[in-house]
């Protein structure tokens, strides 16, 4: 099993609500994934800078939700948090309650379920911008899987934990 770090950690009554989700993604796209990532994870400094810079001219309203944030650890924690869903794309009993606790962390940030989409586009893009010609039409939409499972289950949680009042440790 995939140790978490503790920004994907849950509590195991989160874990039944997932029980139902199936992944489109079929080996060879874990497969792609994982092997992009690593090449990714080399440069995950260069990544993660370019996936701020695209997310915050594609979207204002996301940009202003890291306004006092201190990015370099913020970089970190994404590049952290990728890594971890890479490693464990065909460990979804780990995964999506993982995923699902840090969706649901993300409502004390003001995230809202439109930003999945600036946040999806960004990701692909530096992902182009990093790999260039590696970043295959078939990596591209491996990583479009990956990340369409990711928001689906955190957009979930979220407007889940904006319909009813949650108390968080």
């Amino acid at each position: 099993m995939t140790e978490l770090p503790p920004i994907l950690r849950f509590s195991g009554a989160t874990r039944s609500l997932f029980t139902r989700y199936s992944v489109c993604m079929t080996p060879d796209q874990i497969l792609l994934v994982r092997s992009s990532w690593s090449k990714i994870a080399e440069r995950a400094d260069v990544f993660t800078a370019r996936f701020y810079e695209r997310l915050f001219s594609i979207d204002d309203s996301a940009a202003r939700l890291f306004t006092g944030v201190e990015m370099t650890a913020q970089q970190w924690k994404l590049a952290q948090t990728l890594g971890v869903v890479v490693q464990a794309l065909d460990d979804l009993d780990t995964l999506l309650p993982a995923v699902a606790a840090l969706g649901t962390r993300h409502t004390r940030y003001g995230v809202q379920p439109h930003h999945f989409e600036s946040v999806g586009r960004a990701l692909l893009q530096a992902f182009g911008d990093t790999l260039g010609d590696g970043f295959t039409a078939d990596a591209r939409t491996a990583w479009t899987e990956a990340y369409a499972l990711i928001a689906s289950v955190m957009q979930r949680a979220l407007i889940r934990a904006g319909e009813s009042p949650i108390h968080l440790a």
